[in-house]
Formats: structure tokens, C-alpha cells, sequence
């Protein structure tokens, strides 16, 4: 193996970890913004409250909030 191998093999590693772990913190961040919004919802119905939820990212689950009594 050349050095310009090892040197192309260890770039495509290093591209490797970084989407895995981009991918990670993205599915993290979904998981626990869908568990959020479970929670806020339920919530505001034990209330006696109406939830207004709008979900700006699917991907991310990034979303805005409001419950009205």
C-alpha cells in the first residue's frame, strides 16, 4: 500500500466517523424532541388546555408550542 493509500484511507475514515456522528446527534435530537412533544401535549390535556403544536422540521422534529386554556 502507498503512502498516498494510507493517506486517502484514513481522510475517508475520518468522513466516515464525522456523518456518523452527525447522524447520531440528528436521531438523538428527533427521539427526544417527539417525547418532548408527547409529554407537552399530554400535559396540557390533563390541563383542560387545547395544544396548538406546528412541527417546522420532520427531520429534527424541531416544533413550537402552545397550550390555551
Amino acid at each position: 500500500m502507498t503512502k498516498y493509500n494510507k493517506y486517502l484511507l484514513s481522510i475517508i475514515g475520518l468522513i466516515g466517523v464525522v456523518v456518523a456522528g452527525l447522524l447520531f446527534l440528528t436521531v438523538t435530537s428527533s427521539y427526544f424532541n417527539t417525547k418532548e412533544i408527547n409529554l407537552l401535549t399530554s400535559g396540557c390535556t390533563e390541563a383542560g388546555g387545547a395544544s396548538t403544536l406546528e412541527i417546522h422540521n420532520n427531520l429534527t422534529s424541531e416544533y413550537s408550542f402552545e397550550c390555551k386554556k
